[in-house]
């Protein structure tokens, strides 16, 4: 067998494997065999048909077989012995045709490859980048109290709607006379919040209603013309939502106000277990840590966001464009065609140049991520999991009780790696760059966040 390599530019190259007749005879024989004692054969007990009758059958699968298995033994043979750092998987040309296989005859496989970047890795003190500070004021801490009064009150029954109450309303379908149209869209029960009404005419048709009153309202001034929210309400499909009659009497079932719960003990101890916090003072004092708490993780996040961005950019990592889409297409046809490909390739090639990013980043550093990291990565990630839903607190063994059998599922455990990887990475890089500590308030810091989502968005 020969093989040769043509390097085409920095970035591509062509290997060409020649393979004779007596490189891929043994694999022949040997896949003749197998065969041979896998068939069943009529006239002939199971795998003891005779060879010769066993080529004649199955020759031409097992030829090209061979053929081929040879060939990409050879392929990949040479990619490992030459330490060739490839991008994606090696394509045939599409020069190499085999119009016909004869046993015992030469082929030639010519496989075009991308070869993976030569960049020189470049960070230091010069790079400065911006960690914000959201300094956290009275107003904020007072906004995050009433909005926990809020989540930890208590729903009443009231006689009389007014602009912040629940009202849960059954609803009929009128026809152009003001009747009730029957056997038309009906619902029971639906609730709906005075103060979202947008229409102030219909919201003050809410006003002072009591249980028993009804009225009729254009449901589409109602829910401002949301389809969705309509057919939801409505419980109808949001094909027919414009089918329908505009108008819909409305008879109030009752009424129900969120009263904030009161500044005692027993929204403390709901709120942070019973005697953690026993005064307003210490209330506010832990409102305001848990606000810093928030902002100083949202701040990292937008922080190791701009910097990872920012530096990937700066070392302007070039990529054999060309083949990748070729190779996509290629492997992945059921998701990349020859008319999507240019838009879908975007989010593929900012992928790579972050992998390969930060492959230099741990290679030049002589780091590794060993399984402690990954550990407790999979760990961070499911506190930080429980956490948004308001389970925060949960023990180290009740964590890892979870995280140990989803580090044994492939897919799962690959997530860990990447995000253990990109963790080494961050902390390489802001051990060698300069950064500038800026406080800002919260409407300056979310407006911040939006526009690096806007620009991270477009560009990925």
């Amino acid at each position: 067998m020969n093989v040769t390599f043509e390097k085409k530019d920095e970035l591509n190259a062509t290997i060409s494997v020649h393979v004779a007749g007596n490189d891929y005879a043994p694999e022949v024989d040997k896949q003749l065999k197998d065969y041979q004692k896998k068939a069943n054969v009529p006239g002939f007990r199971p795998g003891m048909a005779p060879k010769s009758m066993i080529e004649k059958m199955f020759g031409h699968t097992v030829l090209l077989e061979a053929i081929n298995t040879t060939a990409s033994r050879g392929l990949f043979d040479y990619i490992e012995e030459q330490k060739l750092n490839i991008l994606g998987q090696p394509v045939l040309t599409e020069d190499t045709k085999i119009d016909e296989l004869v046993k015992g005859s030469d082929y030639t496989f010519r496989f075009d490859i991308g070869l993976s970047p030569q960049f020189s890795l470049n960070v230091g003190p010069s790079d400065v980048f911006t960690r914000y500070q959201v300094t956290i004021d009275e107003k904020m801490i007072d906004d995050e109290l009433d909005r926990m009064r809020k989540r930890y009150g208590k729903l009443l029954d009231i006689d009389v709607a007014g602009d912040n109450d629940m009202v849960y309303v059954s609803m009929d379908e009128l026809d152009v006379n003001g009747q009730v149209i029957e056997g038309g869209v009906h619902t029971d029960s639906a609730p709906v919040l005075t103060s979202s009404v947008k229409n102030e005419a219909i919201k003050n048709e809410f006003i002072g209603k009591k249980a028993g009153d009804t009225f009729d309202v254009n449901v589409f001034d109602l829910f401002d013309n949301n389809e969705t929210e309509i057919s939801h309400v409505l419980g109808i499909n949001k094909l027919t939502v414009n089918d329908i009659h505009k108008n819909f009497k409305l008879t109030v079932k009752e009424i129900k106000r969120n009263v904030e719960a009161e500044l005692n003990q027993e929204l403390f101890d709901a709120a942070f277990g019973p005697g953690n916090v026993t005064t307003v003072e210490q209330l506010r004092e832990k409102l305001k840590a848990d606000l810093e708490s928030y902002f100083s993780g949202q701040a990292d996040h937008l922080f190791e966001h701009e910097l990872v961005d920012s530096l990937v950019a700066k070392h302007n990592i070039q990529l054999p464009d060309d083949f990748l889409k070729r190779w996509l297409m290629d492997r992945h046809n059921d998701k990349f065609t020859a008319e999507n490909v240019d838009q879908n390739y975007i989010h593929e090639a900012n992928y790579l140049r972050n992998h390969l990013f930060e492959e230099k980043v741990l290679n030049e550093n002589n780091t590794k991520v060993q399984e402690e990291d990954i550990r407790a990565a999979a760990i961070n990630y499911t506190k930080s999991m429980f956490g948004a839903y308001g389970n925060a607190g949960l023990s180290d063994e009740m964590l890892w009780s979870i995280v140990e059998p989803s580090l044994k599922k492939d897919d799962y455990r690959s997530r860990m790696i990447n995000i253990a990887i990109s963790n080494k990475v961050r902390e390489i890089i802001k051990s060698k760059i300069t950064v500038d500590e800026k406080p800002v308030d919260a409407d300056t810091f979310f407006k911040l966040v939006a526009d690096h989502n806007a620009n991270h968005h477009h560009n990925h």
